[in-house]
């Protein structure tokens, strides 16, 4: 249950963001609170929530209320498996790996597929990472883990550019049956796609199709009908929710 709620009808808190740090280093409320005196990229940190995840702090970035949960001496959070990793660092070792969470705070819940809230969670997260000497963070909408440089990489572009990054919130995988199917869209519409066979070619040409439809997703929100759509060399695609309608599925024509 959420730090601040007793409500027993209030959803449990989602681990959407995870900071991995070192097994024996997971950091405690008060070294939290001794990092945000002098963090240009933290408002401020505090106060301290109780919670059944372990320790929990409350911190502000950019006027937005986020809680870093699963802090020693707490139980530590459980890191998902398996992962995708991206750039993680050489000597990065699951077994000797914690995860913290950092959640959006209750006023701002609401606001999760926010791309202006998601950017200020996602920096929020990279600075902690930073600070505590972390292995990298996890998406856990995609299946993530997502290296430092990476992940400062693709914040810097996204804050020049204002453009959708996808290395960070989607990952894109081959089905048995010769397919793609992506992982993190149903994060902002509650659908994914399937690319099917007929469209799946080279690994860049698949890739740059599967980003182009993930952007499109996001911004034109849930499917409910058949749709058409071009890619940028001109071949036309089909769009067609599936009878559950949890998934999109992208066919030629």
């Amino acid at each position: 249950m959420s730090a601040h709620s007793d409500d027993p009808a209030r959803p449990e808190p989602a681990d959407d963001l995870l900071i991995l740090v070192p097994r024996g280093a997971r950091p405690t409320a008060a070294a939290i609170t001794q990092v945000a005196r002098n963090a240009p990229w933290l408002d401020h940190a505090g106060p301290e929530l109780g919670g059944t995840a372990g320790g929990t702090i409350a911190l502000q970035r950019a006027g937005l209320g986020f809680d870093l949960a699963g802090l020693a001496p707490g139980v530590p959070l459980p890191v998902p498996h398996p992962l995708s990793a991206c750039e993680l660092p050489d000597d990065f070792a699951p077994a000797s790996i914690a995860a913290v969470s950092l959640r959006l705070g209750p006023h701002i819940e609401a606001g999760r597929g926010s791309l202006a809230i998601l950017r200020e969670w996602f920096a929020l997260a990279a600075a902690l990472a930073d600070s505590l000497g972390a292995s990298g963070i996890v998406w856990t909408p995609a299946g993530l883990a997502l290296g430092p440089a990476l992940l400062a990489r693709n914040l810097q572009a996204w804050a020049a550019r204002g453009e959708l990054p996808v290395t960070l919130l989607a990952s894109f995988n081959p089905t048995l049956d010769g397919a793609v199917q992506s992982s993190g869209l149903a994060f902002f519409t509650g659908q994914e796609f399937r690319i099917e066979p007929q469209l799946v070619g080279g690994t860049q040409q698949v890739d740059t199709l599967a980003r182009l439809l993930f952007r499109h997703l996001v911004y034109a929100g849930p499917q409910s009908e058949t749709g058409h759509l071009s890619t940028p060399d001109g071949h036309p695609l089909r769009i067609e929710p599936a009878a559950d309608g949890r998934t999109i599925r992208v066919w030629p024509g």
